[in-house]
């Protein structure tokens, strides 16, 4: 059966035409293949980007009370010692209007403990110039980079800040510039003291809440739980899973969308091995006429059909693998593809290649391929030795 099957794909006799289908079948397979695995894992790229983004700049878990919180550094030690725990910092919380010279934006106001925050959170990472020291009375202000850009702000720069508690606005002075990647962050984010946002928001020492940094990211879920049996009522918790459920929701949905929809690449490209194979069966009558006269079966005729098929189907399962193998490695290591990074959240196409997505293709693939060669090895079997040979 195998040695047949082979003769049939590199026989040179009047199939000239059947070989040109053969290629072409081969090429739609390795092109619906290699989209797939090149659309897999931007979308596994753009989710995994966006997740270090997102726990990069805020915290994994965010402890909240109904109403605010009271007693903020007894709260803190208790959280710090729940196993599992990296750090934990008390956080004040709302929004402000932020203005310099004729210019101004509405802004989400943080204040933050510049010692504890950075083990929760990787901002200091974020800073292109300046640092996080607030100034000795505590009067800095660290703005994100676009937010800078759009209002003229450099190191220095005085500007004035608004509460909806305030009466009075509040000039404060750049200290420090960052740039998260995430657009909204950076155009939105102002940092200040904490000490200097509770008299902004009139909370005297109250806070809005707790940010809390965990070992593994993917576990916050678990000492979300650990947390709220410990600190009981009135005391709730978010994960940062929770916290931007709709966003990952939409991806994961769109990459499920996207792989049935390129499938369907895969689909239309194996209805060429379809008319190869009947092609070939028209072509090889008189052949299997004479090899059931000689007692093949038809599990021996469909097998043989069956076999030139997936060959045909292998092949380019095997070269899309390579090509797209190979473009995902293009994409990981240059940034060649440019985003708007108000739209997208990052300002170049990431790409992150998992093997078990590729198997996934590679299966898919195959499946489809297994069943265009179904229909014509069952007719290629269905033949009668007398028929076949009756014109010959």
């Amino acid at each position: 059966v195998s040695l047949l099957s082979g003769r049939y794909l590199i026989s040179q006799r009047r199939e000239k035409f059947v070989r040109a289908i053969s290629v072409i079948a081969v090429l739609g397979v390795a092109l619906g293949v290699a989209a797939l695995i090149v659309v897999l894992a931007v979308m596994t790229g753009f989710d995994q980007h966006l997740q270090e983004k997102i726990i990069g700049a805020n915290p994994h878990l965010t402890v909240r009370a109904d109403g605010r919180l009271e007693s903020s550094a007894l709260l803190v030690s208790k959280i710090e010692g729940i196993e599992g725990v990296v750090g934990a910092s008390p956080f004040v919380q709302g929004q402000a209007l932020l203005s310099a010279d004729k210019l101004s934006t509405g802004i989400l106001l943080k204040g933050i403990d510049p010692d504890k925050e950075l083990s929760v959170t990787r901002v200091e990472d974020y800073l292109i110039s300046g640092s996080l020291d607030m100034g000795v009375d505590g009067q800095g202000v660290v703005v994100g980079s676009v937010m800078a850009q759009q209002l003229g702000l450099l190191l220095g720069s005085t500007v004035k800040v608004v509460t909806p508690q305030s009466r009075e606005p509040r000039h404060l002075q750049v200290t420090g510039l960052f740039s998260s990647g995430m657009y909204d962050i950076d155009a939105h984010l102002a940092l200040v003291s904490l000490t200097n946002a509770q008299k902004l928001f009139g909370m005297g020492q109250q806070v809005t809440g707790v940010g809390v940094r965990v070992e593994d990211p993917n576990q916050a879920a678990e000492i979300k739980s650990t947390i709220q049996r410990s600190l009981g009522f009135p005391y709730w918790t978010l994960t940062w899973m929770e916290q931007n459920r709709n966003l990952f929701a939409a991806i994961k949905l769109e990459k499920v969308v996207m792989f049935l929809i390129l499938t369907l690449i895969v689909l239309v490209a194996c209805f060429n091995i379809v008319a190869t194979l009947l092609i070939m069966v028209t072509e090889r009558i008189r052949d299997i006429g004479i090899l059931q006269a000689l007692g093949a079966t038809r599990g021996d005729i469909r097998r043989i059909f069956t076999r030139v098929g997936m060959v045909i189907g292998g092949s380019g399962i095997f070269l899309g693998v390579v090509v797209g193998v190979a473009l995902c490695a293009v994409l990981q290591h240059t940034q060649l593809v440019k985003l708007p990074p108000d739209i997208y959240y990052l300002d170049h196409l990431p790409a992150l290649l998992l093997w078990q997505d590729v198997g996934v293709v590679v299966v898919a693939a195959l499946v489809i391929s297994w069943l265009a060669c179904f229909y014509p090895s069952m007719r290629a079997a269905s033949l009668k030795p007398v028929e076949a040979l009756r014109y010959e």
